[in-house]
């Protein structure tokens, strides 16, 4: 894994990475979806979500700009990642129109730690999406502030937003995330969130070439809690840094006792097998 403390930075990053990174790795909780789905039953009453989440040891929090204001009070010590882009919603057609809605300047003044944004590499508008992220990285940097660039090659991109499965082998999955990943870092995001390929031997290289921590994006609700927490411990093996996890996290019955076993895994090196008690 890439130690995100080796990187060079200056002093206002470094001392927001300490607040992502407060242990060896990150469990970063999402909570964005609705800017795209519209109303979601789980996020109905995010101050409680957020209040379980730092209670149960997550190292930060995924949000809008919207929202914060109504959980700030309740985060205690985790990290702010603030979502600064929107996509059309899911009432639209056009998945890779996504444009920055909020300022840098405006996260900072909110208290973010970091900024977020996604990143289609592959699409048609790919010139408009990567001019995004390197006039945001000059942004970040005269503010201090880190830069997460959700970085989703086009082949997954419908996958990605719960459209139908990609159909591709976990090889050629991740051949096209570690285009996306790789993009990303040369051209100035400080930290990475991207997809799983599905093996950790196809995922081990896209890690290794990333040239960044990568944090796994934990994508559409798919199988069971054993299953989700199975594919995190293959990702760690494989050289992530993290697990920035939604919908397979809070959407599911027992939110504390998964987010206990997900704590255990990322932060405790647990097997899946050791884990899993957290979950009975």
């Amino acid at each position: 894994m890439i130690d995100p403390f080796e990187l060079p930075m200056e002093t206002g990053k470094r001392l927001r990475l300490r607040r992502i990174f407060r242990r060896e790795k990150t469990i970063i909780v999402p909570m964005d979806h609705a800017i795209y789905y519209g109303p979601i039953e789980a996020l109905q009453d995010p101050r409680e979500l957020v209040r379980r989440m730092a209670a149960g040891g997550a190292d930060g929090i995924l949000i809008p700009p919207g929202t914060l204001p109504r959980v700030v009070d309740v985060v205690g010590p985790m990290a702010i990642l603030l979502r600064l882009d929107g996509t059309v919603s899911r009432l639209g057609a056009h998945l890779e129109l996504t444009s920055r809605i909020r300022a840098v300047e405006q996260a900072a003044a909110l208290g973010a730690d970091a900024v977020v944004l996604n990143v289609y590499v592959g699409t048609d508008n790919e010139d408009s999406l990567l001019r995004k992220l390197g006039e945001t990285a000059d942004a970040c940097r005269q503010c201090g502030l880190l830069l997460v660039g959700e970085m989703i090659p086009a082949p997954l991109l419908n996958a990605h937003y719960g459209k139908g499965p990609d159909g591709l082998s976990p090889e050629r999955r991740a051949e096209y995330i570690g285009v996306a990943a790789r993009i990303g870092a040369e051209i100035g995001a400080d930290i990475l969130k991207i997809n799983y390929s599905g093996t950790p031997d196809s995922f081990r290289p896209v890690t290794r070439n990333a040239l960044r921590p990568a944090l796994v994006a934990g994508g559409v609700k798919s199988g069971t809690p054993l299953e989700f927490l199975r594919s995190v411990r293959d990702a760690l093996d494989a050289g992530a840094a993290g697990i920035c996890a939604g919908r397979n996290l809070w959407d599911r019955p027992n939110v504390d006792g998964l987010l206990g076993a997900l704590y255990k895994v990322v932060h405790g090196d647990a097997s899946v097998e050791e884990a899993v008690a957290e979950l009975e």
